[in-house]
């Protein structure tokens, strides 16, 4: 295996402590409430059955809308913003930056794009090789270019 490939799978291992802990801080809260507080220190039937409905549907919300934004892949930018294929070898052999600029405001015509650089030049991802849409960004982590990006968060 390449020392790249390696570093990877360490980095994919090691991402997922912050999620482990989550899990286990969440664990030991629910045990606290329930247990502790609700079943043990909480002596009305009524009074238990209604902090036990309310914390069972924060909790069931809280652990859902977890889980999605653990396990849903980032949005990326839709096949329109692709170059095509003869303009994309026209832009790979192209030297000149105001050229290449040229390429990518026919290939941007019809798209809908409001987001130029601080030249007023359209943002395009050598990497991904597409038209950056509006508040794209590529990921060095993820290796990809992704819409609405923000940043990766291990909490």
């Amino acid at each position: 295996m390449a020392p790249s490939h390696v570093l990877r799978c360490c980095q994919r291992g090691l991402a997922w402590i912050p999620v482990i802990f989550i899990a286990l801080v969440v664990c030991w809260s629910y045990y606290a409430y329930v247990v502790e507080l609700c079943v043990f220190t909480v002596l009305s039937t009524t009074e238990q059955l209604v902090y036990l409905t309310f914390f069972h549907l924060s909790f069931i919300m809280f652990v859902w809308s977890y889980w999605k934004t653990i396990f849903t892949n980032p949005a990326n930018p839709s096949k329109e913003f692709c170059l095509p294929k003869a303009e994309k070898e026209r832009y790979e052999k192209e030297e000149r930056p105001e050229s290449q600029q040229e390429i990518l405001w026919r290939a941007a015509s019809n798209l809908p794009l409001y987001t130029r650089t601080g030249s007023g030049a359209i943002r395009y991802c050598d990497r991904c090789q597409v038209i950056k849409p509006d508040r794209c960004h590529h990921c060095s982590a993820c290796d990809t270019c992704v819409l609405k990006m923000d940043h990766h968060c291990p909490w």
